[in-house]
């Protein structure tokens, strides 16, 4: 039975232990952190800078961008070998195309996912006026309905 018991076993403090809390440690120096920057030699293993932030780097085949703790050789030639198998023993060339292809891809999605300032002004006109015209429509309803309570 005493198991099911909630006891305080908390022990009186006789002052031998210093009441203050203990500093917190940081997990790491942040001026000992390395920044790693994008070099041009990355194409060559499928990376290319972001347009953003030119320090991170993008793979050329799937879009994804890497931590800067990834931006080391070794890490995108993992990626490239495990996810783009078909694609390691190709030329510079190749990734080179791929970049172009992947910016002119970025760009054309831009273009068409913008809306027009023109357009959207328009259709903020518009959907005013309808808006106003069922608030009109809708005094008059309620003006029909009092005139004819009153009527009666």
């Amino acid at each position: 039975m005493d198991r099911f018991l909630i006891r305080n076993n908390k022990k009186p403090n006789d002052g031998t232990q210093n009441s203050e809390p203990a500093p917190k440690k940081k997990k790491y120096d942040e001026s000992l952190v390395k920044v790693r920057r994008y070099l041009s030699e990355y194409l060559g293993l499928g990376f290319s800078a972001t347009k953003s932030d030119p320090v991170n780097a993008q793979c050329v085949l799937c879009g994804q961008v890497l931590a800067n703790s990834s931006m080391k050789p070794a890490h995108m030639n993992r990626h490239l070998s495990t996810v783009h198998p078909s694609h390691v023993s190709k030329p510079i060339e190749f990734f080179k195309r791929k970049q172009e292809a992947f910016a002119s891809n970025c760009l054309e999605i831009a273009k068409v996912a913008s809306v027009s300032s023109k357009a959207l002004r328009a259709s903020y006109a518009v959907s005013y006026l309808v808006a106003k015209q069922k608030k009109n429509a809708h005094h008059r309803r309620m003006s029909d309905i009092t005139s004819t309570s009153e009527s009666q």
